[in-house]
């Protein structure tokens, strides 16, 4: 199950974050990985700062890149996600890194565990996670009006049970308009 998306811009990809957070939410899911893949500036961030804002992470507190402290954990008003935390693996030298910046105590019941980077820690990672590939308009040959603006491709795909459910169901939701 696969789910390919072009954004116009950082709102536009922010926007699929919250709508991310709208299928979590409408599939009942208590706990998820999701693992985030792009280059530089393709905008992993920004997806991940419109999932948080959706799920309630207070406009006061920034979602910012956990680049260089590794995690940044916030609370969620719940009942079903508590915990948001956001990695950025691109730093760390494999499995033992990520073990060492208390990966299994990030992920569980209650948890949505956003990984950017994912691919340097692949063999730590669940088999059932969302894998979120993001890249730059201009890479793709988009119409140049959406590369000048900063347009994206998202490609959604689920790995397992538990994330088709949510896919599934960000795949139902109503188109969104600006």
């Amino acid at each position: 199950m696969e789910l390919a998306v072009s954004t116009s811009g950082p709102d536009e990809t922010q926007a699929w974050g919250e709508r991310l957070a709208a299928a979590l939410v409408a599939s009942d899911c208590t706990e998820l990985v999701v693992d985030l893949r792009g280059d530089l500036g393709a905008g992993k961030t920004v997806f991940v700062r419109g999932l948080g804002r959706a799920l309630g992470v207070p406009a006061h507190v920034p979602i910012a890149s956990p680049t260089f402290t590794i995690a940044r954990s916030y609370s969620l008003p719940g009942p079903g996600l508590q915990e948001l935390h956001h990695l950025d693996a691109y730093r760390l030298g494999g499995v033992d890194d990520l073990e060492a910046a208390g990966f299994e105590d990030m992920c569980g019941n209650g948890r949505l565990t956003c990984v950017e980077w994912g691919g340097h820690v692949e063999d730590a990672l669940p088999e059932d996670r969302l894998f979120i590939a993001l890249a730059h308009a201009v890479l793709l040959d988009a119409a140049p009006d959406a590369a000048a603006a900063g347009g994206r491709q998202l490609i959604f795909r689920a790995g397992g049970a538990r994330s088709a459910v949510v896919l599934a169901a960000l795949q139902g939701l109503p188109e969104a308009h600006a």
